[in-house]
């Protein structure tokens, strides 16, 4: 379909533009030659898409010469791109069409808004159609791509949509004045003088590429570790990955920017890490809830997971959170006592979510509870166990709707107990989720 799609549109750019002049293919040749770079450089984001900046020749070789030859050009470095890149067939196949009608559209719309090749001289005539044909090709662009990973993947055309745009969208924006000015460049200056800007904009993209790949590393990373430490009890397994998403919930009801709410993530991933201490192995190995003395040695985790993270420079902002997220409201929780406002607000984030977590989990003496059931809970120990101002926001009619449907997508139905299971220590406290939440879920999730 999308095949189909371009070669409509490149047929109708054909008959409209064809751009068969000199001064049109020595453009679409060199924009194209520099785009073949950038798509070398293409990086993966999640969910299937990519990240590029071919956007930024291929806007610019349509600002210079828009027409029929410069679509070609364009399609021709994609597709050589990846080629060296070694793509699927059917990638590639998707990934030149979907370039390659992008592209025509885009042209289409320059030239149906009158717009012009660039004349140096006079700038400002073209600003208004390129403006809009910029907005078109990304969007046609990120549609094309979110619409087949949303099929690909059976998923939400929104959701995909906004995962793999929202985050680019910015600094796609704001490359509106580089491709201008490389375009500006290119007429005013010549070959030379574009190809040497040519280079620091591609050695900029390689940076952040590199930088983007670690940062992605790092965080797999940290999950492969927490997952390392999960394997020691099935009834864990995946704990930490759900309170973490989770907390990005709790976050956004609190109000949290972007960035406190993406520390939050990091920190909720880290909350368990003291657990990877072998005194905490054969615990977390036994069904069933903790005595006394087994207890007490849980309550250490929050202290080691702490003297843990804060050997990574990069991670010392976090150690309140790790220190401080199984303190209560009310003060009764460990391993300070602190209460109220004292508590940092990360761990308050993280123990509702962490809490939330082991309510909506079939353990071996009772049953998960359902969303509804938690919500109540949520409210009833409102200023008791949680933040106050939390727990309202959070069970809202806004932000429960985000809840329920993450706790639905991680619903765990954990193995039956064994009939030879130790029998359950009676554990102090008379509220049966109270005890869940401030006994088990305090020391064994």
């Amino acid at each position: 379909m999308v095949a189909s799609a371009a070669l409509i549109a490149s047929a109708v750019l054909l008959a409209v533009s064809p751009g068969l002049e000199q001064t049109y293919v020595s453009a679409a040749v060199f924009f194209g030659l520099v785009g073949v770079v950038a798509v070398s450089l293409t990086y993966k984001l999640a969910h299937g898409a990519s990240g590029s900046i071919a956007h930024l020749p291929f806007l610019s070789a349509l600002l210079v010469a828009p027409g029929f030859t410069t679509v070609l050009a364009i399609a021709a470095a994609i597709l050589v791109g990846e080629l060296l890149v070694g793509r699927e067939r059917l990638k590639l196949v998707f990934n030149v069409s979907q370039h390659a009608f992008a592209s025509s559209l885009a042209a289409l719309v320059f030239l149906g808004l009158g717009g012009q090749p660039l004349d140096w001289q006079d700038l400002r005539s073209n600003l208004v159609p390129f403006t809009l044909s910029f907005a078109t090709l990304l969007a046609a662009n990120s549609c094309l791509v979110s619409g087949v990973v949303a099929v690909s993947q059976r998923r939400r055309f929104s959701a995909v949509w906004q995962q793999n745009t929202l985050n680019t969208i910015v600094y796609d924006f704001f490359s509106f004045p580089a491709v201008f000015f490389f375009a500006f460049v290119y007429v005013r200056f010549g070959l030379i003088w574009a190809a040497g800007l040519a280079v620091p904009l591609l050695g900029l993209r390689q940076l952040y590429k590199t930088n983007w790949q670690l940062e992605k590393v790092n965080e797999e990373l940290l999950q492969l570790m927490v997952a390392a430490i999960e394997a020691r009890d099935p009834y864990t397994s995946g704990h930490s990955q759900r309170v973490a998403e989770y907390s990005r919930i709790v976050s956004r009801a609190a109000g949290f920017k972007t960035r406190a709410t993406d520390r939050i993530f990091t920190a909720a991933l880290l909350h368990d890490v003291g657990k990877i201490h072998e005194e905490f192995a054969p615990i977390l190995r036994n069904p069933g809830r903790l005595t006394e003395a087994e207890y007490a040695i849980m309550k250490t985790h929050c202290e080691k997971g702490a003297t843990l993270v804060g050997k990574v420079s990069q991670f010392h902002d976090l150690i309140p959170a790790i220190l401080g997220h199984h303190e209560a409201w009310d003060g009764s929780g460990y391993p300070r006592g602190l209460a109220g406002e004292n508590i940092p607000v990360w761990a308050r984030v993280i123990s509702l979510a962490d809490t939330i977590d082991a309510m909506t989990t079939d353990r071996p003496y009772r049953k998960a509870l359902s969303a509804a059931e938690v919500r109540s809970e949520i409210r009833t120990f409102s200023g008791r166990q949680f933040d106050p101002r939390l727990a309202r926001e959070l069970s809202s009619d806004k932000f429960w709707q985000l809840m329920e449907r993450a706790i639905c997508a991680h619903t765990v139905v954990l193995p039956a107990i064994p009939a030879t299971s130790r029998a359950l220590p009676r554990i102090p406290r008379q509220h049966p989720v109270a005890t869940e939440i401030l006994s088990f879920n305090s020391a064994k999730t």
